[in-house]
């Protein structure tokens, strides 16, 4: 198959005009993007989906056997290299819905690559309809369920959210210290990425999130997951094989694939602005890595590289480059892009990496109040920080003794400069949809050290409800925090976070500070 689908595409873009891979990969790329093309728009590589609508007509040759379409026939090509596609897959229409049965032939392949013990055959069958040891393998590690009692539906057809529970069961199998996100964590991730999320089935959105914020799925260019319409074959291959390049990438280039793979790097969480001296990159750990090769871009030319084994990089305190030193010391705005390239156990790279654009922008450059670039506000010291101080009347939502949310406001005492954003921000999270409640908030207060509270450029939201924990587990601050139980705890990419970071203020757990987590504090430097 691998010489008729190199005959296919070199027949394709000579009729076409030798259409580059950057436009079939942009918006036909379900989610990848090959490394030779050397061009992966930020925007274009995290909205095509592995899930994706987008399909050129198939071309088929004289033979019985069907070629795939143009956008999948790189990733269709790597999985046959690999073993993941049965022999006569090709036998029918790429573009055809994909039955149950074989779609568990898949995952049963998926488990041999990665070489994941299948039970045997068992005698005593547990469907009347289907025999196959393919779909009796799958039904014991539980990965599929009948569509009856005792009927399994060989040829029915799946719709992407069945598909996305079956692929996220083998990735749990493959990966069991990486359990699925909370119910509250998927909601969130849907409500943010996807303008469908309604209707996906109840027991199918923790799977669906947690495939997104792994990278493995990205939405499909329109802010849809189309949850109920239904696979086609082609999409199952390439859906499975991003799977497996995230679960262990190794286990591919052990079955011959050596063509770089570029999944949706929709796990990685990097705010899209910054200031000198305060850059501070993070992305999703991924699990089979012991490290991470890292690369960023500076105007387009190589400015930073290293080896490091945590999942963030803090040029501001880090001992082998700083934000000056990787970006310069000049005045101009520099748009950069970070590469990150899992490294395993081995020390081999592997055959995905994620990549993510970003804006350094100059500390003394005009405040734009819609991103974090603005003047440095920073102080000397306390005392400096007291003068400069202003008073500001802001909308909050509170909570009655019945529970009962009501309208309120409170005074905070911030540094002068910042006195308008902090009124955009508290009016954004006053005219959010989850109408946060407030029943405690502070700004300056003068406690020594570093600490920004001391000019009035750091923020505690409900202190007890949001503690300070340590890196070892002990609380510091506060008492608990209990997004989606308690009412005052902050939910990760909620209202009050999305309205801070708009204003470029951080929020401490984004920030990675080797003592701990805060969850009450917002700073405008991060610290």
């Amino acid at each position: 198959m691998k010489r008729g689908i190199q005959k296919i595409r070199k027949t394709q873009y000579r009729q076409t005009g030798r259409m580059p891979y950057f436009y079939i990969e942009r918006y036909l790329g379900e989610g990848m993007i090959i490394v030779k093309t050397g061009i992966v728009p930020l925007a274009a590589a995290a909205l095509v989906s592995v899930l994706g609508v987008f399909f050129m007509a198939p071309a088929a040759l004289a033979s019985p056997q069907y070629q795939p379409s143009a956008w999948s026939s790189s990733k269709i090509e790597i999985a046959q290299t690999a073993g993941l596609i049965p022999d006569d897959f090709d036998a029918r229409k790429f573009t055809d819905r994909i039955t149950r049965k074989d779609f568990c032939a898949l995952l049963i392949n998926s488990c041999r690559i990665f070489k994941y013990a299948l039970p045997g055959v068992p005698e005593s069958h547990p469907f009347s309809d289907e025999q196959g040891a393919s779909v009796e393998q799958a039904y014991l590690l539980g990965l599929t369920q009948g569509t009856a009692d005792g009927v399994f539906g060989p040829d029915l057809p799946l719709t992407r959210e069945m598909a996305a529970v079956m692929f996220g069961k083998l990735r749990l199998l493959f990966q069991a210290d990486a359990p699925l996100m909370d119910e509250q964590q998927a909601a969130q991730i849907l409500e943010d990425y996807a303008q469908d999320s309604k209707q996906l089935s109840g027991w199918a959105r923790r799977y669906m999130a947690d495939a997104y914020s792994r990278g493995i799925i990205a939405g499909t260019g329109d802010g849809t997951l189309n949850p109920k319409d239904y696979l086609t074959r082609e999409q199952a291959v390439v859906l499975l094989l991003n799977l497996l390049a995230y679960c262990d990438a190794s286990r591919l280039r052990a079955a011959g694939v050596t063509e770089c793979v570029l999944p949706a790097p929709s796990g990685m969480h990097i705010s899209p602005f910054y200031t000198k001296g305060q850059v501070n990159l993070s992305w999703n750990e991924i699990p089979s890595a012991s490290a991470y090769d890292i690369k960023i871009s500076k105007n387009g030319a190589l400015a930073y590289t290293a080896r490091i084994t945590d999942h963030s990089l803090d040029l501001r305190t880090s001992t082998t480059g700083s934000a000056d030193a990787v970006f310069g010391s000049d005045r101009q705005t520099v748009y950069a892009v970070l590469e990150v390239v899992p490294v395993n156990k081995d020390g081999d790279p592997s055959v995905f990496s994620l990549r993510r654009e970003f804006v350094v922008l100059p500390a003394a450059r005009e405040r734009e109040m819609t991103s974090s670039d603005r003047s440095d506000p920073r102080v000397s010291g306390a005392a400096e920080g007291r003068v400069r101080l202003a008073s500001v009347d802001v909308p909050v939502w509170q909570l009655s003794s019945t529970g009962a949310k009501k309208p309120a406001t409170i005074t905070l005492t911030v540094h002068q400069d910042v006195v308008e954003d902090v009124k955009k921000i508290f009016q954004e999270i006053y005219e959010g949809k989850e109408k946060f409640p407030i029943k405690s908030c502070s700004g300056y207060s003068d406690r020594g050290g570093t600490s920004q509270h001391n000019s009035g450029l750091a923020i505690d939201i409900n202190p007890d409800e949001n503690y300070f924990v340590a890196r070892d587990g002990t609380i510091q601050a506060g008492k608990l925090w209990k997004p989606g139980e308690n009412p005052y705890s902050i939910p990760p990419g909620g209202d009050v976070v999305k309205a801070f970071n708009k204003y470029g203020w951080h929020w401490s757990p984004d920030m990675h500070w080797s003592n701990g987590a805060d969850y009450m504090h917002f700073s405008l430097n991060g610290t």
